[in-house]
């Protein structure tokens, strides 16, 4: 009986924290989104509606990843595992090019931006181990 209990308030602690990590995610992906589509729009504008072609490859390669990094939050939604790990990889790639860069700006409050991706790997690997027991 108090095994079934304390399944049961496992259960809704995971939940919850998947909530707090698929919110975090939604937030982050929407806010960077109409950031980008800001930034996209004055640049269209500015440039009399002729887009712009960088040959900064290094900001390239960085906006590449920090894209890669959204893709796995929004993968995250359905698979946590994977969709965290691509997550991390992409953001963690992102931070990397944005130290390389002189021309960028890195800061450490951007790793704020990785809080999905932890809550998601918690609670992968909280599940995992209701799944899975390890005897």
């Amino acid at each position: 009986m108090k095994e079934e209990i304390g399944i049961s308030q496992k259960d809704r602690s995971l939940k919850q924290l998947r909530l707090a990590a698929r919110i975090t995610a939604t937030v982050w992906t929407l806010f960077c989104l109409y950031m980008f589509v800001g930034y996209m729009m004055e640049d269209i504008q500015r440039n009399k509606g002729v887009l712009t072609s960088s040959t900064d490859w290094l900001a390239v390669a960085t906006v590449v990843s920090l894209f890669i990094g959204f893709i796995g939050l929004i993968i995250a939604y359905w698979r946590e595992g994977i969709g965290a790990l691509i997550s991390l990889i992409g953001f963690l790639l992102g931070a990397l090019f944005l130290i390389i860069d002189p021309k960028l700006t890195f800061s450490f409050i951007y790793f704020i931006i990785l809080l999905p991706t932890i809550l998601y790997f918690i609670y992968w690997n909280e599940k995992r181990k209701i799944v899975h027991p390890i005897v």
